[in-house]
């Protein structure tokens, strides 16, 4: 073929078609053979030639071949032929979409579809490259795949490639994805190609049992999603996901395979998370508007797509993605022009700080056409004044004019004015407005100032998309108390596998509406300081307030919401005076403190006044003589710290491999950070029991009302733990379950005995070494033994065996044989209770009920 011949027969748009460079409206290209930002190419369609005006290209086709392939003209010539002898690839306006290029398969290729892709699935194994692009993709485990090196679909070779699907299940169509770039190529096109004449879904036409279809805008996202659907077995629940062919890409055929889904309940858009995106939702939306079933879209983080959050961030933030999906309403988008809607506070708060220089905290500036105003030092907190330090400068000559001048004090900031334009020869109305602005200013700035600083100490710190995504995935887990618990035991608490998850639920009920607190008893270096401080580690630090000591009337002196949403810790409540313990205990019991107290108004007068400290918080501490706070102990759980000798063999395994380097403390860090994050994200929902009246706590407790009522708040925290794994009703509430009545019946249940128990747990716990200790006697019946013989066998300091042996004479438990009080007396056991007997008839007891459920 002669070469005037293959000019004549060859259109240059054939040719920018097989490299997949699109023209835009002006008939311009991005020019192939330089860094091009914008269109710089001319192509005149007419002549069929080029001519870039940036790097001075120009010619025919035979050239533009030759420019783009970087060869001779004779390998120019031999593709151009090839190109004009039907090889070519022509935009198709029924296959192209947002710039997809089509790509024509022969027709004796395109008789039978499914032939052609099985030959290129059976060619993918034989691709490295092919394999590591799905790798790099996140899609290795993707089944329905292909690759074409070039042999069965030349014009798309190096394409990945998926079938397209009808009703019946065949494949009618293929599509391709590039994955390597020749000399010159353009990233931005020729990525995407179709066969001629377009046509079925991908993955196909979704189940007709369908109640939840998710919509994604590229085949690529569309296979991530599966493979997160397909892990997470959400298949089962009706959920079911498709392809648009692009933000405009929802065609009739699309539609059809909608209006087909009977069962159909909700629509989810998910695509990419940019402008295109965003508009190509509203138009999604509006054809489907019509449908009787919810529309909703994914919040798609700026710049990411479903692909992308898949490869980064892993199934959890996709999942996480869709549990955050909003209403897609095309009115309610149209009107807020796609943007994310901020609230007015920010808004405010922005404004404010546009119009002044807030850079530096002690020196505020706000300037105007007319002067530049500085204000020197911090804004007074309270509202009822606005005393500043301020500087009027010329903003010619820089002359300042100083002052110290209360804001609201109309009279005053008039006469500061007019001198300030007396001396800078300025107008005095001009500077009189713009102090007036500044006031306004300076008020907002200082509202949002103190709102962020409240916010700040309430609020949880801010989790990124990630950590969001990979504590809800956590917290999903089956069995999760178990591996709360493992995590608990990783983060440094040894031993005390109960007890550590008992008050671990207890410390995450602190930003809940009902609180609740727990008092850990336990004997001098028994290590119940060091229990309570390592399970407060675990919760945010910014809901932590810890105290060595308190004085009297300090609970009264704080701001009014400082305990709100708080956890409190009293690292020992033995030094805390009467008063000090009535304040805790009625923030505990009331949820606020109310004093009257004497203040000055704003004459100076002293005058009565009411001061409110509230709630609701969340309360953990440690004591040595628990019997003694009996009204504390009746408010609160009560928790026996585990003073056996198998317990102290643990902490001092656990201090030898620490010492040694075995143990590696940055793992215990990051299962602390862990679970704090876990914790940020749990949501202070309410909670209904339908199985509340069915559980009967045993009748011999004591004040078995107010252990009642604890009960039932620790089923609701047990609820609130598992909130992302438990249904809700149509108010939005948690639903309890029996599983969380069983958890905590098991987990609290050593509390509930020692409701149950007169002794209390240092005191049981005692109290059993001791009869063990005797009935390995003859004759333990009789058996009469000394304070220092038990203080010697049991390993225990002077004053706790004083302590425990008095008050099991007290209780009538021991009884005196002999001895005097300065030489030392002689006891014996006289009353011998079978709590093992006992422990086992309140399990029995409360295990039937729950059996029943």
């Amino acid at each position: 073929m002669q070469i005037p011949d293959i000019k004549k027969r060859l259109p240059i748009m054939s040719v920018l078609a097989h490299y997949g460079i699109k023209i835009d409206k002006n008939d311009h290209i991005k020019c192939p053979f330089h860094k091009d930002d914008k269109p710089s190419c001319k192509i005149y369609t007419d002549t069929n030639t080029y001519n870039c005006f940036g790097c001075r290209k120009t010619g025919d086709v035979i050239q533009f071949i030759q420019d783009k392939e970087n060869c001779n003209k004779h390998a120019a010539l031999k593709i151009a032929t090839e190109l004009a002898n039907g090889g070519t690839t022509e935009n198709n306006q029924n296959t192209e979409v947002m710039g997809i290029s089509s790509g024509k398969a022969s027709v004796k290729e395109a008789e039978n579809f499914a032939e052609l892709f099985n030959r290129q699935k059976d060619g993918l194994p034989r691709s490295h490259k092919a394999q590591e692009y799905l790798k790099n993709r996140g899609l290795e485990q993707l089944q329905e795949v292909g690759y074409n090196s070039g042999v069965n679909w030349k014009k798309l070779k190096q394409c990945i490639t998926f079938p397209l699907k009808d009703k019946s299940g065949n494949i009618v169509s293929l599509y391709g994805r590039r994955i390597t770039e020749s000399n010159g190529y353009n990233a931005e096109f020729g990525k995407h190609y179709y066969t001629e004449n377009r046509k079925g879904l991908y993955p196909g036409c979704p189940d007709a049992n369908t109640e939840t279809l998710i919509i994604t805008e590229a085949i690529i996202d569309c296979a991530s999603l599966q493979l997160v659907i397909n892990n997470e077995q959400l298949a089962m629940k009706g959920i079911s996901v498709l392809t648009a062919y692009g933000t405009n890409g929802l065609t009739a055929e699309h539609i059809e395979a909608i209006k087909q889904l009977k069962n159909l309940q909700e629509i989810i858009f998910f695509f990419d998370g940019d402008i295109a995106g965003k508009e190509g939702i509203i138009k999604s939306t509006e054809k489907l508007q019509h449908l009787k079933c919810k529309i909703t879209a994914v919040p798609t983080p700026d710049g990411e797509d479903v692909n992308s959050m898949f490869i980064t961030y892993g199934k959890e933030a996709i999942l996480q993605l869709i549990e955050e999906r909003q209403p897609a309403n095309p009115e309610s988008n149209q009107s807020s022009g796609n943007q994310i809607n901020i609230p007015i506070e920010v808004q405010t708060q922005c404004i404010a700080s546009q119009r002044l220089k807030t850079d530096l905290p002690n020196k505020i500036i706000h300037q105007t056409p007319t002067a530049r105003y500085i204000i020197k030092g911090t804004l007074p907190k309270t509202f009822d004044r606005m005393l500043v330090s301020l500087d009027v400068q010329h903003l010619e000559t820089a002359i300042k004019y100083r002052c110290r001048l209360d804001l609201y004090e109309e009279k005053q900031t008039r006469k500061e004015a007019r001198e300030a334009s007396e001396k800078l020869d300025l107008r005095s109305d001009l500077v009189e407005s713009d102090l007036s602005e500044l006031t306004d200013l300076l008020e907002e700035y200082r509202d949002n100032q103190l709102q962020q600083t409240t916010e700040e100490n309430s609020n949880d710190k801010a989790l990124s998309l990630p950590e969001q995504a990979k504590c809800k995935a956590f917290l999903k887990k089956q069995n999760l108390i178990e591996h709360l618990n493992d995590l608990i035991g990783q983060s440094g608490i040894v031993g005390e596998e109960n007890n550590r998850l008992f008050l671990f639920i207890i410390g995450t009920s602190h930003k809940m509406p009902g609180t609740l607190h727990a008092l850990i008893q336990g004997s001098s270096g028994s290590g119940k300081t060091h229990l309570l401080s390592k399970i407060a580690a675990l919760m945010p630090p910014e809901r932590v307030v810890k105290f060595t000591r308190v004085t009297e009337n300090s609970f009264y002196n704080y701001d009014e919401y400082y305990f709100q949403g708080k956890l409190v810790c009293l690292e020992d409540i033995d030094g805390l005076k009467e008063e000090a313990l009535f304040a805790w205990r009625e923030l505990i019991s009331n949820e606020q403190l109310s004093s009257s107290t004497s203040q000055k108004d704003e004459n100076g007068n002293i005058r009565s006044a009411q001061r409110i400290v509230r709630g609701p918080m969340a309360s953990i501490c440690a004591t040595t003589h628990g019997q003694i706070y009996e009204d504390n102990m009746s408010r609160m759980f009560i928790v026996a710290v585990d003073e056996s000798s198998g317990q102290t063999q643990k902490i001092m395994n656990y201090q030898s491999k620490t010492a040694s380097g075995t143990i590696e403390k940055k793992q215990e860090v990051e299962a602390k950070e862990f679970l704090q994050n876990c914790i940020r994200i749990l949501k202070p929902l309410k909670v209904i029991n339908p199985y509340a009246d069915k559980i009967k706590l045993p009748p011999q407790a004591h004040k078995i009302r107010r252990l009642h009522e604890l009960f039932l708040s620790f089923v609701k925290q047990v609820t609130l733990i598992h909130q992302y794994q438990r249904k809700r009703d149509d108010r939005g509430r948690i639903i309890t379950e029996p599983e969380d009545l069983k958890t905590a019946v098991e987990i609290m249940f050593d509390s509930i005995f020692l409701k149950v128990d007169e002794l209390d747990g240092s005191l049981r716990q005692f109290f059993e070494q001791l009869k063990a200790y005797v009935l390995a006697k003859e004759n333990p019946q009789n058996y009469e033994f000394m304070q220092r013989e038990i203080r010697h066998s049991l390993n225990l300091s002077k004053s706790a065996t004083h302590r425990y042996l008095n008050n099991l004479l007290e209780l009538e438990y021991l009884s005196v044989t002999g001895g005097y009080q300065n030489k030392g007396l002689r006891y014996k056991v006289s009353y011998w209770d079978n709590v093992v007997k006992l422990r086992e008839q309140i399990k029995e007891y409360l295990n039937n009920q729950l059996d029943k459920l």
